[in-house]
């Protein structure tokens, strides 16, 4: 039976794991036991336009209406907060990130 199975596609749809571990001390609930998708490849699911993502990011991020786009859940899609994280090196790295106040999918894109 064992020899019946094949390789196991996984795509990770997460930040480094050092992102999301430090997303617990700004306040995203549970970080390394939630769901994580990056903004861009969610609203661009089917659709395959850029400048869509660019316009529906700028209207989430402002906090307007996502033009009907939902979390997976049904909620409304959470706004984006820039968040800047500083590493051990000095480098430096800006995030948009916004959790889903009902399932706590996290929603992310580098800023």
């Amino acid at each position: 039976m064992s020899n019946q199975l094949g390789p196991i596609d996984v795509q990770c749809d997460a930040p480094a794991y050092c992102v999301v571990r430090a997303c617990r001390s700004i306040g995203i609930l549970n970080p390394e036991d939630v769901r994580w998708c990056q903004i861009s490849h969610y609203l661009n699911q089917g659709e395959g336009t850029k400048s869509l993502f660019h316009f529906l990011a700028w209207q989430i991020l402002v906090g307007r209406s996502t033009t009907g786009k939902t979390c997976s859940c049904g909620a409304e899609l959470p706004g984006l907060e820039r968040v800047a994280f500083t590493f051990s090196s000095g480098r430096e790295e800006t995030y948009l990130l916004g959790q889903c106040l009902n399932c706590r999918t996290v929603f992310w894109e580098e800023a």
